[in-house]
């Protein structure tokens, strides 16, 4: 493979919603109470990159390996797929990359082996495993969370680290609802392990999280307002003073947002990957805009 065809296989791997998920990266920054120094934001913006690289072969490794079931996937767009021959020389250099620098930079760190001993796991063998599948895809996210963390000394608290399980609990399990709904799987397929018959515990799964994910971020709040309540479930870098009333409003506006989102899923009106969605979705915006005006006037 000449150099010119593996920088045009680079090319095409990179897609937008996939680089978006590996910004949770910098989320134990932006939610702790450290001011970041530039020796933080340069660790960051290195392991985003480093870890945009890998998880960019990973998502090529899995659309060769998925190719004839992405063909029955109606939700899976027409995408650029690369040759075997390619896959397996990318895989290589990142095995071989990852290997050589484990040793030499804290951006190779365990975190980031484990994500990818995970993908090979899930791509080759969990993949077909009814709910362990859920499992392994919520486990994706929070690796990005600890790799972070792990990259500039963060401690990730429980709340942290409960409430981010849970949320994307519920965001794998809607990637399985949208699934079924979009390619009407009235019985076991080819597609996934998942038909029409599994929604009502797939429903269950997602309300049960959501219940609970809504309760910790109360709990945290109440923690906020009287502190070392339970200060076990906290971090050194999450035990600051919050204006109670902004969290009260982000609060509110996170719950009207995330049981809107799970109103949709259920009804099935979103017809498209739940991240995409997210990313494209207007009120997501306004809701955003209209706590940043309220931040603003309520400071000046």
């Amino acid at each position: 493979m000449t150099n010119k065809t593996l920088s045009f296989s680079l090319s095409k791997i990179f897609r937008v919603e996939n680089i978006f998920k590996n910004t949770l990266i910098f989320f134990p920054i932006l939610l702790s109470d450290r001011v970041a120094n530039s020796k933080d934001i340069t660790m960051l913006v290195c392991g985003f990159l480093v870890f945009t690289f890998m998880t960019s072969i990973c998502y090529a490794t899995n659309d060769f390996t998925d190719y004839k079931k992405d063909l029955l996937n109606k939700l899976k767009i027409k995408k650029t797929i690369l040759k075997s021959n390619t896959v397996i020389v990318l895989n290589f250099f990142l095995l071989l990359f990852l290997i050589i620098f484990f040793n030499f930079t804290s951006l190779v760190n365990f975190y980031l082996i484990l994500y990818l001993v995970f993908f090979y796991l899930y791509n080759f063998y969990v993949k077909s495993f009814y709910l362990l599948d859920i499992i392994f895809l919520t486990s994706f996210y929070i690796l990005r969370l600890f790799y972070g963390s792990e990259l500039i000394g963060i401690n990730i608290s429980y709340w942290f680290l409960f409430f981010f399980i849970t949320f994307f609990i519920i965001f794998s399990t809607f990637k399985r609802i949208i699934q079924i709904s979009v390619n009407n799987l009235v019985s076991r397929n080819n597609i996934i392990s998942y038909s029409i018959k599994d929604y009502p515990l797939l429903k269950r799964i997602v309300i049960t999280s959501t219940a609970v994910n809504l309760l910790i971020f109360l709990l945290y709040l109440y923690e906020i307002n009287y502190p070392n309540t339970f200060e076990s479930f906290s971090a050194p870098e999450t035990r600051y003073k919050q204006n109670i009333l902004h969290l009260s409003i982000i609060f509110a506006i996170y719950c009207i947002g995330l049981i809107r989102i799970v109103k949709l899923v259920f009804q099935g009106k979103i017809k498209q990957d739940i991240y995409l969605f997210a990313l494209k979705d207007k009120f997501n915006y306004c809701f955003l805009i209209g706590y940043l005006l309220f931040a603003y006037f309520h400071i000046n």
